[in-house]
């Protein structure tokens, strides 16, 4: 990964969302960002034109389905249903954690939403759904997804066999699997980490989850199962949001980023960390992303300290200078390239 920077700054486009990262994906040939206004209007950005789309989202079916009104809100003595009250969705709460997926050969969007996502004046609770957007119409796809106790604090997909998976994990640290290639349902309930860090992705084909946040280690989970795999893995730091798993040099690996400005690594086979901590940023760690370059594996990370940093995952040595004024949002693929997508004060950047 070299420093040639394709720089852009969108026009018309407000990009107030609740989210802080902005994920990417290829629609009709192009390379666009994608993000949710705190109105509930979706965005799509030519990361090489520059020029921006603007749909709304269909928020007057963003409201849950009956069994969860059945569970929470209503009974046997309740009115004719015509006269049962509704949630209405409030459009800031929606899309709190966003990210990008192919479903069936359709671009999608896959929207958690915050704490007072599902809430109501007579209702003693709050709750975070997990949603489905068509990215070209703003529709809703199939149902909406509910569980959690709190907002959604981590969310991802995992393009698998048995199809595209959408896990999401809580505040209160719950993480919940969704099958959405076969309509949403749910495949894995587990309970992880207080404050829902999470980063899952494929282990010899199978779906694997690793939970942190605030208890001073992370927990890797077969999704298909739900169990546990092997031990904690302990000695990093006590809060830990930036986490992926990844293979280097044919050993699976767990990555993360936490609040002691550390990167650490640890064998996914063992649950042993893997050499020193990787040290260099001034602050906590809040995004990374991993990717080959040149048959190189290697990690990007983002920091509050305003820079970007790559790092070789096998030595655990920093390479090059950071990016500086520039915050991570994804690693992703451009005609087999990969390639860093940052933001900072001037714009979106490649």
């Amino acid at each position: 990964m070299t420093d040639d920077r394709m720089m852009r700054r969108f026009s018309g486009h407000s990009h107030a969302g609740a989210h802080e990262t902005t994920p990417v994906l290829e629609l009709d040939g192009a390379l666009v960002t994608v993000s949710i206004d705190d109105d509930g209007t979706l965005w799509t950005c030519d990361l090489l034109g520059g020029e921006c789309a603007k749909r709304d989202l269909e928020l007057d079916a963003a409201g849950p389905e009956d069994d969860w009104y059945f569970e929470n809100m209503w009974d046997e003595d309740d009115p004719d249903e015509d006269e049962r009250p509704r949630l209405e969705a409030d459009a800031y709460e929606i899309a709190s954690a966003l990210r990008v997926a192919h479903l069936d050969g359709r671009p999608v969007v896959v929207t958690g939403g915050g704490r007072f996502d599902l809430s109501h004046p007579d209702l003693e609770m709050t709750s975070g759904a997990v949603r489905v957007w068509d990215l070209r119409t703003g529709r809703k796809v199939g149902t909406t997804l509910t569980g959690h106790a709190l907002g959604v604090a981590s969310l991802t997909t995992v393009a698998s066999d048995q199809g595209l998976i959408a896990v999401s994990s809580c505040e209160a640290g719950t993480l919940l699997a969704w099958d959405l290639t076969h309509g949403g349902k749910r495949i894995a309930e587990i309970e992880g980490d207080h404050n829902g860090g999470m980063g899952a992705g494929l282990v010899d084909g199978r779906p694997v989850a690793v939970t942190g946040g605030g208890n001073g280690f992370l927990q890797a989970w077969d999704l298909l199962t739900g169990v546990q795999i092997g031990k904690n893995l302990t000695g990093g730091a006590e809060s830990v949001w930036a986490i992926t798993i990844t293979e280097v040099n044919g050993r699976m690996m767990v990555v993360a980023g936490d609040d002691s400005r550390a990167l650490r690594r640890w064998d996914l086979t063992t649950q042993e960390p893997i050499g020193a901590p990787m040290t260099g940023h001034t602050d906590g760690i809040q995004t990374l992303g991993t990717a080959t370059v040149a048959g190189r594996a290697i990690v990007v990370t983002g920091s509050d300290d305003g820079t970007t940093r790559v790092w070789d995952l096998a030595s655990g040595r920093q390479i090059g200078d950071p990016f500086t004024d520039h915050r991570l949002q994804m690693v992703t693929e451009t005609a087999g390239t990969p390639v860093a997508v940052t933001a900072s004060e001037d714009g979106i950047h490649v």
